[in-house]
């Protein structure tokens, strides 16, 4: 099969630096993830036979790179990264390989800052809305309309914090080309790899003791007493009860958290996977249409948890999902 060849196109510090270093890259790997608290990461490995790059920095710590691949004559942007301090040299400095972020190191200590605060009588998004403007220009904040009495963050970063938020509530949290996304709705598309595939590890999972219906006790309104809130698994006619060990401050947050507690159980019936397919543009939340026709009970709707997509000068453009089921 042959190989896609794409070419790369670099802006670093908002200049273009697409004709002046293009010659000495010999990889480029972009890592796209909505795993939790997931950064999007670039790597870029460079021949550096003159040492150049050592002796006059082309790209510097907290230097801003865009990238994009070019291929058809067209433009897959990745995004807007700034690198780390994380520089490797091989060869007696011959080959340097360089890593970026999509979050400036500023940023990123925001977030990983230790925190002592609290928040009262305050909706979700306006919540995650107000942590994330402390840390970073852009956001992208799409909640359940969860009314919160109070909740306090005790010895945790930022990070850890929302992290925590958006497991409770079914929610991601990830950053994107600068843009810090926390999100119950993603907006993807639904694709057919299978006829760019070259590889692919289908792994199916058996089911464990089957839930039927999940528990939430919660506060009743002006008062400290509590009551439960229970909601049945759809489908599932025998299996366990589950209790969620925690205690909801009202009924639409015991709602959320237990219905973002089923959502998961669904995901996490069936089968997650690899593949590896020539190059193309798939981004993290994409959905990957698994047929039925060549995998059987197999088949499906998945989602593409993490991409890697590699660019090298020998092998061409190749793309590694990484998929989990959610349906179909």
């Amino acid at each position: 099969m042959q190989i896609r060849q794409p070419k790369i196109k670099l802006f670093i510090n908002d200049k273009d630096a697409t004709r002046d270093i293009s010659d000495f890259i010999l990889e480029v790997v972009y890592t796209d993830s909505i795993e939790e608290k997931a950064k999007d990461e670039l790597q870029i490995t460079l021949a550096n036979h003159d040492r150049r790059f050592l002796k006059d920095w082309a790209i510097e710590t907290n230097s801003k790179v865009e990238a994009s691949i070019i291929y058809n004559d067209k433009e897959f942007t990745l995004g807007t990264f700034y690198v780390g301090d994380d520089f490797t040299c091989k060869a007696k400095g011959s080959i340097l390989t360089i890593k970026a972020t999509s979050q400036s190191l500023e940023d990123l200590d925001n977030f990983k800052k230790i925190r002592n605060e609290g928040y009262e009588n305050i909706y979700l998004k306006d919540l995650v809305q107000q942590i994330i403007n402390k840390c970073s220009k852009k956001s992208i904040v799409d909640t359940p309309d969860v009314f919160i009495e109070r909740i306090d963050i005790a010895n945790q970063s930022y990070e850890q914090f929302l992290k925590q938020l958006a497991k409770k509530y079914n929610c991601r949290f990830f950053i994107r080309s600068g843009v810090v996304v926390f999100s119950n709705q993603l907006q993807t598309q639904e694709l057919d790899l299978t006829n760019y595939l070259i590889d692919d590890q289908i792994r199916f999972k058996a089911k464990k003791e089957a839930v039927k219906a999940v528990e939430m006790l919660y506060y009743k309104p002006n008062s400290k007493q509590a009551q439960l809130y229970r909601e049945e698994v759809p489908n599932v006619k025998q299996g366990k009860t589950v209790r969620i060990q925690d205690i909801a401050h009202n009924l639409n947050e015991a709602k959320e958290k237990v219905r973002a507690y089923i959502q998961k159980i669904k995901t996490e019936l069936k089968a997650e996977g690899t593949f590896t397919i020539y190059g193309q543009p798939v981004n993290a939340g994409d959905k990957v249409i698994i047929p039925k026709d060549r995998y059987g009970f197999l088949g499906g709707v998945y989602e593409a948890q993490k991409v890697v997509h590699s660019i090298k000068k020998d092998e061409g453009w190749k793309t590694n999902i990484t998929i989990k089921y959610v349906g179909g």
